[in-house]
Formats: C-alpha cells, sequence, structure tokens
C-alpha cells in the first residue's frame, strides 16, 4: 500500500507543477495571392475550418486538413475591406470585427457599435488589437497602447448597450496586447506579443470577467523567436474535450518572417487522451 500511496503522491506533485499550456503543433499558411498576409485575427468554427482577418482589410475562410496538415485558403466577406482590420470575434452566429485608425468595432452586417468615448483618443496604430465575445453578445476589447509605460490595460467591456471599464490588465514587461477571446471556461484569455533582437516573444493572460478584481493569471510567456509575430488568438473545445488555443501569425507581408497557425492546449483538458483534432 505505501507503493500505492507514493505513486500517488508523485502524479499529484506532476500535475502540480505541470506547464498550464502544451504545445500541440504550429504549421505554415502559405497562398499564391498577393494579398494574403499580414494575418491579424482567427476565429475558429471548429477543429477544421477558420475565419482569418489581414491587416489590410481582407478576410479570408480556411479549411484545415489536420491528417496532412494541409490547408485550402479561399477570400471572404467583411464589412469595412479598406480599413485596417485587427480583432476578430464571435457571438452565435455573429462575427464582430474591431478596427484601428480610427478604433471602431462592427457587427459582419456592417452595424457599428457606439464607441466608447475613449477610443477617440488612442493612438491610429495601437488602439483595438484585441477583441472577445460571448455567447449572449458581450464584446470585450482593449487598446494594444495604454498610452504610458505605468498605466494599466484598460479592459472595455460592452453589455446591453452600454460600455463599461470591468478591470485593468497592468503592464508588466515590454508585451502590448494582440489577441483576445472566451474560452468554455468563461475566462477571457489575452494574448500578447513584444520584439527583441532575437526575434518575437509571445504570452497569454487569462482573468475572469466575473472577478475582475483577481489578478490576471500568466499561462505562458515565450523566448525570443520560438514562434513568430502572434496576433490572433481562437479558443476551441474539441469533440474528444480538449481546449485548444489556435493561434495565427503576422508576418507584415516581410519575407523574413513567416505566417503560422500555432496550436497550444490547456494541460488540464489532455488528460484521458484528449486531443485538438
Amino acid at each position: 500500500m505505501l507503493w500505492r500511496f507514493g505513486l500517488a503522491l508523485i502524479l499529484s506533485a506532476t500535475a502540480a507543477f505541470a506547464e498550464p499550456l502544451t504545445f500541440i503543433q504550429s504549421w505554415p499558411l502559405a497562398s499564391d495571392r498577393k494579398d494574403f498576409g499580414g494575418l491579424s485575427a482567427i476565429e475558429m468554427s471548429d477543429a477544421n475550418s477558420a475565419i482569418i482577418l489581414s491587416d489590410r482589410g481582407m478576410a479570408f475562410a480556411l479549411i484545415l486538413d489536420r491528417s496532412t496538415r494541409s490547408i485550402t485558403i479561399e477570400p471572404a466577406p467583411q464589412p469595412y475591406p479598406n480599413q485596417d482590420s485587427e480583432g476578430l470575434a464571435r457571438s452565435g452566429d455573429t462575427l464582430y470585427f474591431s478596427y484601428e485608425g480610427p478604433a471602431a468595432i462592427a457587427a459582419q452586417n456592417g452595424t457599428l457599435i457606439p464607441p466608447h468615448p475613449d477610443f477617440a483618443g488612442y493612438h491610429p496604430n495601437g488602439s483595438l488589437e484585441a477583441l472577445a465575445a460571448d455567447d449572449d453578445g458581450t464584446l470585450y476589447t482593449l487598446p494594444e497602447r495604454s498610452g504610458d509605460l505605468a498605466r494599466p490595460f484598460p479592459i472595455y467591456r460592452f453589455q446591453n448597450g452600454t460600455w463599461d471599464i470591468i478591470a485593468t490588465l497592468p503592464r508588466t514587461g515590454p508585451f502590448l496586447p494582440a489577441g483576445a477571446d472566451i474560452g468554455p471556461d468563461g475566462r477571457l484569455y489575452i494574448l500578447e506579443r513584444t520584439f527583441t533582437p532575437l526575434g518575437f516573444r509571445n504570452r497569454i493572460r487569462r482573468m475572469d470577467p466575473g472577478q475582475p478584481d483577481t489578478p490576471a493569471e500568466t499561462l505562458l510567456t515565450t523566448g525570443a523567436g520560438r514562434h513568430d509575430n502572434l496576433e490572433g488568438l481562437s479558443i476551441w473545445q474539441s469533440d474528444s474535450g480538449a481546449t485548444c488555443l489556435t493561434m495565427v501569425s503576422d508576418d507584415n507581408f516581410i519575407s523574413v518572417q513567416r505566417t503560422e497557425l500555432v496550436e497550444y492546449a490547456l494541460t488540464e483538458t489532455l488528460a484521458g487522451g484528449a486531443t485538438c483534432d
């Protein structure tokens, strides 16, 4: 019986010290289209299909073949194709898009969400980079730049036709918000990135919108060059029960950068053989 007790302690300690996120895979995205690149957002419909957004105003539909790691890419509509589109979120059957320069949020039918007064004061290239939505249509957004190194990022919520600021995200280190999504657990996940001479670094933090006074939890911090310029984040649950985080990188239309899909999973949801397929 002692060996069983000892094994239980070892397994318990292993689980306690496991990384919150487990790397699953990454693979390149490539297309002959000259307007394909600068990807800033992604929204997974299921394990094999997604909508991605370019900061040049284009949207694309992806069909993923996970067995061969091949992807079919086709153009898709978006409401304001001539603007700098940065964020993408889904609530039910409705997609929402966020834009920079000037800051704006629109539903896929072109209906503009009334702006918060703060939006007019944000830098044209540092405003609504991240966008997330609940199933009930509540929207969450935050700016890429807060305006000062000592100033936290406000997290805005649009609910029942009204904006409020539910919390602030502390600025720790050089990271800036790039994407966001609501997970199956109802928590807000925020993707951040920063550039170093050795390449990009990325971070993912998580907070509970229902408990805004609880500090955000850091789930992942990558080393320089581990991935490219990850900007878009979509969180989805596989048929086998894994909570999967799919991200897309922005190559800035520069040949030395790469456009790729990167996937992680919440480690605790991989128990029992669950996968992101």
